[in-house]
């Protein structure tokens, strides 16, 4: 296994409307996690690094085509440092939830289609390995959080020698 030499940023944001969340299912032409499941987001810039919910409502507008006056405010909840073996990177995943009066579907991009499912439904669908622990503790946080006043929780990865999280230590 080789240690990460660089450090990624990610934006993941979980759009909830009511007890429906938003998700994208990944294009099965994507050379990561095709076909899966997972929130809209993508790399945080360097120069966003000082604004880490701009850089998530950056994101949720190109990945959905929604302009920011119809985004609402992001909070971010959680967030989890990984290192996949093989990856020249150490991620970290910035998990943002927000909440919209109705849902709202936007077209299908370049990543993938958009879907509105119950929360009850997410332990049936295929989501990437990491939202599959993340996504229901979101859940259970903006139960217990609506507006998001608590400490955001930090989480390690731990991974197997295929690079499939299997478990996330939450401090």
């Amino acid at each position: 296994m080789s240690a990460p030499y660089a450090l990624a940023a990610f934006t993941v944001t979980f759009l909830f409307a009511g007890d429906s969340c938003l998700l994208l299912e990944r294009s099965r032409d994507r050379t990561r996690f095709p076909g899966q499941w997972t929130g809209i987001g993508g790399r945080v810039e360097p120069h966003e690094l000082a604004g880490l919910a701009a850089a998530a409502r950056r994101e949720a507008g190109e990945e959905t085509g929604l302009p920011d006056d119809a985004l609402p405010p992001l909070v971010l909840r959680r967030v989890v440092l990984q290192h996949r073996p093989g990856s020249s990177e150490l991620t970290l995943l910035l998990y943002f939830t927000g909440e919209l009066p109705q849902p709202v579907v936007p077209p299908p991009g370049r990543e993938g289609t958009f879907h509105w499912v119950t929360t009850a439904e997410l332990s049936r669908l295929p989501l990437i390995d990491n939202a599959r622990i993340v996504l229901p503790l979101l859940v259970a946080d903006r139960r217990h959080d609506p507006a998001g006043h608590g400490p955001v929780r930090l989480g390690v990865a731990r991974c197997a020698p295929d690079g499939t999280v299997v478990e996330i230590v939450w401090s």
